[in-house]
């Protein structure tokens, strides 16, 4: 799939219902946490569901902030470019 087809996606279903709506570092919190206790208890596909929430919270904290998942992966390319000199 396609970064911007995802958050395209992602971002119908953030709307002033989701539970989360005002706090977003607390479900990514919730949900960070949740990816440990598959990693420790539960399967592939549980940790691999978790870190789908992850990413949605990722997706959804990044257009807040004007930016995306390209722009995100970018940075995190160039920083970890850097470290390897």
């Amino acid at each position: 799939m396609q970064c911007d087809l995802y958050e395209n996606v992602v971002l119908q279903f953030f709307t002033p219902g989701h539970r989360h709506h005002e706090d977003l570092v607390t479900g990514l919190r919730e949900e960070a946490s949740e990816v440990n206790s598959a990693i420790h208890l539960g399967t592939r596909k549980q940790v691999l569901d978790e870190l789908g929430d992850v990413l949605w919270y990722v997706t959804v904290m990044a257009k807040q902030e004007g930016s995306n998942l390209s722009e995100i992966m970018k940075i995190n390319y160039e920083k970890l470019e850097a470290r390897a000199i």
